[in-house]
């Protein structure tokens, strides 16, 4: 998942009345800009608010921790693949070494 850059709207929301001001035609909606933000917030509050509503501070942290886990995540998995590999590696070094071995003691 990717943060998307949005900015924090002050807490104070206008009342639903206020909402239907008059706009200048081709003027945006309050929450159009927050459209590619809708579906991280309802993932993240499925029952809260609508999806016109601007994102909050706290949605903003919330996709940043998300996302900050994700990454440590996958930075976790390939250091897991890595010990893994190198494990493997030393595992088939000892088998080579104990059949080194046994054919020194055969020559014994």
């Amino acid at each position: 998942m990717e943060i998307v850059a949005v900015r924090a709207q002050p807490p104070a929301r206008p009342s639903a009345g206020s909402r239907a001001t008059a706009r200048p035609a081709g003027a945006k909606s309050a929450g159009a800009h927050t459209a590619e933000h809708a579906s991280a917030t309802h993932a993240a509050h499925p029952a809260a608010g609508h999806a016109d509503a601007p994102p909050t501070a706290q949605d903003v942290a919330l996709l940043q921790q998300q996302a900050a886990f994700d990454q440590m995540m996958e930075i976790r998995a390939e250091l897991q693949r890595e010990a893994n590999a190198m494990r493997d590696l030393a595992m088939e070094q000892i088998k080579r070494d104990d059949a080194v071995m046994n054919q020194w003691i055969k020559l014994i």
